[in-house]
């Protein structure tokens, strides 16, 4: 799962509610309103971090 690191609480409270463990690749907040440089920045900072996760 991908979120920001202003909802990783939720994530977190919602997942351990339904007894499950994320997986989870957390962005910088906000990604709404973000200009195309900046959502690139998320993309990229996300991409690296999937990549490290599966070993790929």
């Amino acid at each position: 799962m991908i979120a920001t690191e202003t909802f990783r609480p939720l994530v977190l409270a919602q997942a351990k509610a339904r007894k499950v463990e994320p997986r989870l690749i957390i962005v910088k907040h906000p990604i709404g309103g973000l200009n195309a440089q900046e959502l690139a920045e998320r993309i990229e900072t996300a991409t690296k971090e999937l990549a490290e996760a599966t070993g790929k």
